[in-house]
């Protein structure tokens, strides 16, 4: 009995083994059908391989015999600096160097009290031209800001009978420091600096990377360049050619008033690509014409220089339309007698129709500021008895003359009478700004007439005073 009684768990735990591996085969199955187990011949997948990462790292290209060094393609040395090495390219041009028309040595005949009249500064007055630097620069960008900076900085100076040209490039990234450093210690050897829209764009830029990179004046490395009296070409360059222009790029000023046309010159916007591309190719070609065009940019700068000094002087001015824009610039500087010279000389010369009208017009109301009344009479009479004369202000000002200087209002009433007429035959376009000339017109035309009627009154009563004493003594 114990036998059977043994017997017994045995079968039923063989037969449930079996049920729970038939359960197991039947759900093993299942799953394979619905693709979530592989088929039991697939093949096992490779173990996983474990994964290294690599630092990225940035490699320049090494230089080729087709990629030579900068200074085997540039007159030019390294500078060592405590920050590192940069390359200063230098030429040096003659005193009887042609830059368009005009050579260089002209500048050196500028006239102290002149420069600072060009400038607007009388701090250049009292300086030696071989102490003045004439400085541009090119940027990886042209919109300024703290991202931009400057990889070539071009400098000139007038020393040992010629002109010296230098140009510190960062040949990359990185060299900021060096190239700042190298030119800090060559900026006290200066007392003024010369520029073409420097105010605006090179000396902030340069003053923004000399902070940035702790070269301040006070400390031993040089002054900041912003605080040197300072000659910007732009201001006295619109002065006098702004409305004679297509623009007052330097471009455009080289072309009409220095003689040079620039030939396969890099534009500027296309700059800083230029200098990106050779950065990242290392080929120096991509970046030469660079040199170049911020070169002849520095030598721009001296002979545009002695041109507006010339011209400021009195001895530069070609024509009758020189004349007037000296004249309309003296007369902004408070030179009034300066002002009306010019202003006559350019009316002797001949001017076209509307510039002769404009310049009539200041130079007879200088005239009247100044207290010259007979001057600006004879001016206004002039252009009232032109044939078909069109000029408003003419006839008002002779109303205005005998109104409240000569006190005839009679005639200020008949001038007035012929600046309505004026302004209903021609000016009247049913403007409010035409419309209200007529309105005042008007009224001036009944307040002179009332004040004619009154004069007369008040000259009249004397003489009857006078009639009626003489009646009394004839009868006593």
């Amino acid at each position: 009995m114990s036998g059977g009684e043994e017997a017994a768990p045995s079968a039923v735990a063989d037969s449930s083994s079996s049920l729970n591996q038939a359960g197991a085969r039947s759900l093993r199955e299942k799953l394979r059908g619905l693709g979530a187990l592989p088929a039991a011949n697939a093949t096992p997948a490779p173990p996983s391989l474990p994964i290294t990462r690599h630092p990225f790292t940035i490699h320049h290209s090494p230089l080729t015999p087709q990629q030579p060094d900068i200074a085997d393609l540039m007159p030019g040395f390294w500078q060592d600096t405590p920050d590192g090495r940069i390359f200063i390219v230098e030429q040096r041009f003659e005193l009887d160097h042609l830059h368009g028309a005009i050579p260089l040595r002209r500048t050196l005949s500028a006239r102290g009290e002149i420069v600072a009249r060009v400038g607007r500064n009388a701090a250049l007055a009292g300086i030696a031209p071989e102490r003045v630097l004439y400085l541009d620069t090119e940027t990886t960008g042209l919109a300024g800001g703290t991202g931009t900076y400057a990889f070539l900085v071009g400098i000139g100076h007038f020393c040992d009978g010629g002109f010296r040209l230098r140009q510190y490039f960062q040949t990359d990234f990185g060299q900021e420091p060096a190239l700042l450093r190298a030119l800090a210690d060559y900026l006290p050897a200066f007392d003024a600096v010369v520029t073409f829209n420097g105010k605006t764009f090179d000396l902030p830029l340069l003053e923004t990377r000399f902070t940035i990179n702790g070269l301040l004046r006070g400390q031993a490395h040089g002054p900041n360049v912003r605080e040197l009296p300072h000659l910007d070409l732009l201001h006295p360059s619109r002065r006098i050619y702004r409305d004679r222009f297509a623009s007052c790029r330097l471009g455009e000023l080289e072309q009409q008033v220095l003689g040079l046309t620039r030939i396969e010159d890099v534009p500027g916007w296309e700059i800083p690509a230029l200098y990106f591309r050779y950065v990242r190719t290392r080929r120096f070609r991509a970046v030469q014409p660079v040199f170049d065009h911020n070169a002849l940019d520095v030598l721009s700068l001296v002979t545009l220089t002695a041109h507006l000094c010339d011209l400021f002087g009195g001895e530069g001015a070609r024509g009758a339309e020189d004349r007037f824009a000296l004249g309309r610039a003296c007369e902004a500087d408070g030179l009034a007698g300066e002002a009306i010279a010019n202003y006559r000389a350019a009316l002797e010369i001949g001017l076209g129709p509307a510039l002769q009208h404009e310049c009539e017009k200041r130079l007879s109301l200088l005239l009247r500021k100044l207290g010259r009344w007979e001057e600006a009479v004879e001016v206004w009479e002039a252009v009232a008895a032109r044939p078909r004369n069109q000029q408003l202000y003419a006839y008002i000002e002779l109303a205005k003359f005998h109104e409240r200087a000569a006190r005839d209002f009679c005639r200020a009433a008949e001038y007035t009478r012929q600046a309505l007429a004026l302004v209903e035959r021609h000016h009247l376009r049913f403007g409010a700004a035409d419309a209200a000339d007529r309105e005042a017109l008007l009224a001036r035309i009944a307040r002179l007439e009332a004040r004619a009627e009154k004069a007369a009154a008040a000259a009249a009563r004397p003489a009857r005073s006078r009639r009626k004493t003489a009646a009394r003594v004839a009868l006593d």
